[in-house]
């Protein structure tokens, strides 16, 4: 009987255990933080890694290829703007790639890079617009809670703070 005990407190707290990210993007996520002048999504791409390349100008772009240990995570903002204007548009995204297996995510500064994350800026602007590595800031997963802190990467920018609870 006291063996019985024992087991069936090993397997009560082995299911208490935290999830792996993987198991919490599952689920839906119910907050997010949004600057108030425009709208924001999050997408979730499934067993995808992200490589990223530079063209001849030094710019950086990235593509998404089939890889069933990541998972991608693109956060997009959407500025709202008059409709009648046609160069108005503003979007800015972050998009960063993270193990299926990760239970807890924690990198700050260069170690960022380490989720191969990017920051686009899509607008008709001269000399903004385009994607940019983060080699600052933090990024944590805990407590089926991811935060992000962008540091500031370019005039004006919009996603600094992100939260997102699965």
């Amino acid at each position: 009987m006291k063996n019985f005990a024992v087991l069936s407190l090993a397997l009560l707290l082995a299911s208490c255990a935290g999830q792996n990210l993987q198991q919490a993007l599952d689920k839906n996520n119910t907050s997010q933080t949004c600057p108030e002048t425009g709208s924001c999504t999050v997408e979730i791409m499934r067993n995808t890694t992200l490589t990223i390349k530079d063209d001849i100008e030094g710019k950086f772009y990235y593509k998404t290829e089939r890889n069933t240990d990541f998972t991608v995570i693109r956060y997009k903002y959407v500025k709202d703007t008059n409709p009648a204007l046609a160069d108005a548009g503003y979007t800015e995204e972050v998009v960063f790639e993270v193990d299926n297996n990760t239970k807890t995510l924690s990198y700050t500064g260069k170690d960022m890079q380490k989720t191969n994350m990017l920051l686009g800026v899509m607008c008709f602007c001269k000399g903004k617009a385009g994607f940019y590595k983060v080699e600052g800031g933090s990024i944590d997963y805990k407590n089926e809670k991811l935060i992000i802190m962008l540091p500031d990467i370019v005039e004006g920018q919009k996603l600094k703070d992100i939260s997102i609870s699965f």
